[in-house]
């Protein structure tokens, strides 16, 4: 499994984004008075602001040269974790090194092969591990098996990798110490975006972990999610004819961000949606052709035209298509700015 983004709780915000911006050299993606996301490699990472201290293990996958690099880097800073011979570089498939953050997170450097092509890039590869603490390390592999694959089929009571080559949840009792640390895995909260079989969200009914899997396309384009953006100088009325004309969801939405507002309809759902976006200032826009067409196809006709007969009053009417194909069982409407769909009564494109 590939861990798309994890969200852990933070104590000490500020210093947190300064470590992994400064001392790991990780790019800080988004920034707030109660969070801030940062990319290692492939794999965000989201730090939400808490005012209890909470801790995690994670470990990161890099390549020989920026090993040596970060190594150095923390060395420097003398977080570097010693086992029990005192040694900070290790070996275990490649080289491998201990840390800790500002918040006390017990993290560990891997020196791995890069699965992501073939020219291996100067930097950060992903996050290959996270903890997950229980009080039953068998119990939570039952509990994973039905939603996310493994590979690994660890027998121990204790401590099981749980996952694949890509990525792997390190389930652990509750107690048991972070090696090469005395401290113990304690539960906290923590939210885990990965790619699976199939899509789903899964929480646990007694612990503050919740996963959510995403099923790639293909192997060519392992896209998980699909979103087609829409300027506008009209948002609350483009808002209007979808939600409340059309009977789109608003999934999501966001006021002011870097000087834009903008609206999300599911199509159905958050993985296929619209976004319709408005710019503080007034913008030029595209002129739409009669053949720019939204096809929703809607199996009943009856149930097809109570969306037509909403949205006649609130006084968007049908025209005629240039297409006369889509007259045929279909109705054509022109939203606000001019952009047109298509209500289309059949079941889909094979029942044509």
């Amino acid at each position: 499994m590939k861990i798309y983004q994890l969200n852990v709780k933070c104590f000490h915000l500020d210093k947190m984004k300064t470590f992994y911006k400064e001392t790991l050299e990780m790019d800080v993606m988004v920034e707030s008075e109660n969070l801030f996301s940062v990319m290692a490699g492939t794999t965000k990472l989201v730090f939400e602001r808490s005012e209890s201290m909470s801790y995690y293990h994670l470990a990161f996958r890099l390549g020989s040269a920026y090993f040596e690099k970060i190594y150095e880097k923390l060395a420097g800073e003398g977080i570097l974790q010693k086992d029990e011979n005192g040694e900070t570089k290790l070996h275990w498939k490649g080289k491998q090194a201990y840390f800790t953050d500002p918040d006390g997170n017990i993290l560990e450097l891997l020196e791995r092969p890069f699965y992501y092509g073939d020219q291996e890039p100067e930097g950060w590869f992903d996050v290959c591990e996270i903890g997950i603490p229980s009080d039953d390390v068998k119990s939570m592999q039952k509990t994973l098996s039905q939603f996310v694959k493994d590979e690994v089929n660890g027998q121990n009571d204790t401590f099981s990798f749980y996952g694949d080559t890509m990525g792997h949840f390190v389930l652990v009792k509750e107690g048991r110490h972070w090696y090469p640390t005395e401290r113990g895995a304690e539960i906290h909260p923590i939210k885990i975006t990965i790619s699976g079989d199939c899509d789903g969200t899964f929480v646990h009914p007694d612990y503050p972990y919740e996963v959510i899997i995403r099923k790639e396309w293909n192997q060519a384009l392992p896209a998980v999610q699909f979103r087609m953006a829409r300027p506008t100088n009209q948002l609350d009325k483009l808002a209007e004819f979808y939600e409340k004309g059309i009977g789109l969801s608003k999934i999501g939405e966001f006021r002011n961000h870097e000087g834009y507002d903008g609206l999300m309809f599911g199509m159905p759902n958050h993985q296929y949606h619209l976004e319709f976006t408005q710019f503080k200032d007034e913008v030029p826009l595209p002129t739409p052709t009669k053949e720019h067409l939204l096809i929703l196809y809607i199996g009943n006709r009856f149930e097809r035209d109570t969306i037509v007969n909403r949205l006649e009053g609130m006084g968007y009417h049908r025209v005629e298509s240039e297409n006369p194909y889509w007259d045929r069982g279909g109705v054509t409407i022109e939203d606000p700015d001019g952009w047109r769909v298509v209500l289309m009564n059949t079941a889909g494109i094979n029942s044509l």
